[in-house]
Order: C-alpha cells, then structure tokens, then sequence
C-alpha cells in the first residue's frame, strides 16, 4: 500500500512538472485554484490605489509649481497717507499742513525673481521623480512580500501533503512491527518523525501569517488570505546589455533625476548669490495737497504738489554677508555633487551585485530540475523498496524523504527568490519590466 501511495504521488509529481515545465514539484491538496487567489497584478494595482505616498508627493509638487508662479512675481506697493508740516501749537490737519498720498514700489534686484522661479521649477521636477521612484518603490515592495507569501503558502502545502506519506509509513512499520519483521523502536521513530512535520508545519504556518501580514499592510482595508499558486511569467534578464542598463541608471533612474535637479537647484542659489551684490532699485511717487494756512500762502493750482524719486540699496559691506552667502552655495553645490556621485555608485553596485545573484539563482534552479530533483526522487523510491524488503532501517528511508522534501522546499524557494531578484532589478532598471 505504501509503495503504491508514493509510486501514486510521484506520478502526481512528474504529471505537474510536464505542464509547468519543472520537475517533481508537488502542491497541496488543499491548496486553492489560481483564479481564487490574489495575482501578483491585482495586488499591485491594490497598492498603488492605496499608497499615501504618491499622493502626497503629487500634492507637494502642485504646491511647488504655484509657488513658482507665485516667485516671479513683483513685491506688493506700500501706500502711505499722512499729513505733513503740522506745527505743535495747532494739530488741526484741515486748517494748515499738508495731507500727503505716497505709492512705494521696490523692484527686484537684478535677475533674483527669475532665478527663484527656475529654483522652485527645479524642486517641482524633484518632486516629480521623488513621486515616480515612490511608485517603483511600492512595486518592489509589494513584490517581494507577495512572493514570499506565495512560498510559505506552497511550502505548507508540501509539508501538508508529505504529512499523508508520514502517515502511511507509520501504518506500515506498525503492521511489520506486529508481524515480527520490524523493531518497537522504528514504530517509535516513525512517530517522532511525524510530530517533526507536524512542528515545522506549524512553523511554516506562522511564518505563512506573517508574511501575509506584511502583503496586506499595502492593501489597505482590501486584505487578503491566499494569493494565486501561479507565478507570474518571468522573461530573461537582458544580461547581454548591462553597459547600456548601466548608462540607463545612471542617467534614468528617479533617484538619480531627482539628485540632478538638487544640482541643478544649488546652481541657481549660486547665481542667486551673485546677485546680491547688485543694487535694488525702487520707485516712490507722491501726491501732496496743501491745507489751511499754507493753501493761502499761493494760488490754487499750486496746492497740489507731486514727486517721484528713485531709491537705491548699496550692497558695500560684502564681506561678511554676500561673500559668506556666495561661498556657502557653492559649498552646497559642491555637497550636492558628491551626493549624486555617492548615489550612482551606490545603484550600480546594488544593480550588479542583483544581477549576480539572479544569475546564480537561474543556474541553480536549472539544476534543481535538470539533476537534484530526479535524482533524489529516484532515490526515495529505492529506499522505500528496500525497507518493504526488510534491507534497509526506517532512519535511512525517513533521511531520504526528509531530504527530497527539502529539495522541493528548496526549490520552491528559488523560484520566489528569483521572482524577488527580478523584482529588486526592475526598481534599479527603470523602464524594463519583466513581469
């Protein structure tokens, strides 16, 4: 009986594998169909949806953008209205004096308006590619926590399902042991094994629930309980043009853009510097008509007085103001040089150290399905013959099954590691998505 339940479960096995294209892959009976979990697509559409984030990058950057407009702009006019040559003994402005309308207007000094508004252009530009690497980063991160979901799912599913063949070994060393062909002590071996299974099962199951926990933190109120048992389709990784993926972080990638427009941003607060040291200019145009006793001093038309004068800051003592400010610009130009520098290296050498990894994980998996699997399937099967045959000890047959359940474990987790690698290499190429 139990040489038919495994000889039943690898057919199983090998049927699967045909379809999927791997080998010797086994889920759980009580694993859901695909169409009753949640895809990889719908969960990041879910996050997407959600995430605050985005929102509140957009809403920053439309503030930036209407303060940019609001930069170019003029400084308000100060209106000044008084009374003028009041002597102390009569305070009456309607019998003498003169009742005075004043208009100050300053302008900007020099080009600064213009500038200030190509700085806030920039910082809104920032604020757009902060907003686009948020959306990268979600889609990462979502990745990664549906993947791993999908492993502790499969993997208890494959705990669950050996549980039956644990099962029936204990059946059958208990049946030999009554017919004097097996010891006690292998009836209480086979015991042990299964409370083994049953604890990494239980094991398996919470690690299960966290991760779940971790994929439904970015759904929001949509939270979830199973995802789809089918991974994505994975295309290759175009290895054969990393320069060119290179360049492309270098010059692409949000992050990057955004640490540009930072350069770009302390560029202008160098010229904003320098133009601190030009004069600003203002205009000031007064309306003055005389009162009482001073309106009888000429004849009427020459009540009303008008001037206009021109006003002008002298930018003399610089050293320790313009100088100063200058200087701390182009200290904070040169900061954020070095950043962006630090920055590319930084991307790069994730970018490339991911590429290994996924390389060595493709490779991997190909000998997962090529040679480990089968082989160690072959095995289990000539161990289980053997024991039935009485030439071999329970140890022995339960090692072989608890390393071929290790293999499948191990496999299983390849393909998520490699759906996560791909995942990490998609949020440092930009434009590229394989999935």
């Amino acid at each position: 009986m139990l040489l038919n339940r495994s000889i039943g479960v690898v057919r199983y096995g090998q049927q699967l594998a045909a379809g999927l294209g791997v080998c010797l892959l086994m889920i759980s009976s009580a694993a859901v169909k695909a169409s009753e979990g949640l895809t990889l697509a719908k969960a990041e559409q879910l996050a997407l949806a959600m995430d605050n984030g985005v929102k509140q990058f957009t809403a920053q950057s439309s503030m930036i953008e209407q303060e940019s407009i609001a930069a170019g702009g003029w400084m308000d006019p100060k209106l000044s209205i008084g009374t003028m040559n009041l002597p102390g003994s009569d305070l009456d402005p309607l019998n003498q004096g003169m009742l005075e309308f004043k208009v100050e207007q300053m302008l900007p000094r020099g080009s600064s308006n213009r500038i200030q508004q190509n700085q806030l252009q920039l910082k809104k530009e920032a604020m757009d590619a902060a907003a686009e690497n948020r959306l990268l980063l979600v889609r990462r991160d979502v990745r990664l926590a549906w993947y791993d979901v999908w492993y502790w799912q499969r993997a208890v599913g494959a705990l669950t399902s050996d549980r039956d063949l644990y099962e029936s070994l204990i059946a059958v060393t208990a049946s030999m042991y009554s017919q004097g062909k097996k010891k006690q002590q292998e009836v209480y071996n086979a015991r042990v094994a299964l409370a083994r299974l049953d604890d990494q099962i239980l094991s398996f199951s919470t690690s299960h629930a966290e991760s779940l926990a971790r994929l439904n933190r970015w759904l929001g109120e949509s939270t979830v309980s199973l995802v789809s048992t089918e991974l994505p389709e994975l295309l290759e990784l175009p290895v054969g043009a990393l320069a060119d993926t290179v360049e492309a972080i270098t010059f692409q990638h949000p992050l990057v853009r955004e640490s540009e427009r930072v350069i770009e941003q302390t560029e202008q607060g160098v010229a904003l510097a320098r133009e601190r040291f030009k004069p600003q200019f203002g205009i000031e145009l007064a309306y003055g008509r005389e009162q009482g006793d001073m309106a009888m001093m000429g004849s009427g038309d020459d009540r009303n007085k008008y001037s206009l004068m021109v006003m002008m800051d002298l930018p003399l003592f610089t050293a320790n103001r313009q100088n100063r400010q200058l200087q701390a610009s182009e200290y904070r130009k040169e900061a954020a040089l070095s950043v962006r520098q630090e920055l590319v290296r930084q991307l790069v050498g994730q970018f490339n150290a991911e590429v290994a990894r996924y390389q060595g994980l493709s490779k991997r998996l190909d000998h997962y399905t090529s040679s480990l699997l089968p082989d160690v399937e072959r095995q289990a099967r000539a161990a289980l013959t053997a024991y039935q045959s009485d030439t071999q000890d329970f140890n022995s047959v339960i090692q072989v099954y608890r390393t071929l359940l290790d293999s499948r474990l191990s496999y299983i987790r390849l393909q998520a590691d490699i759906g996560q690698s791909l995942a990490r290499i998609n949020y440092l190429m930009p434009g590229s998505d394989n999935q």
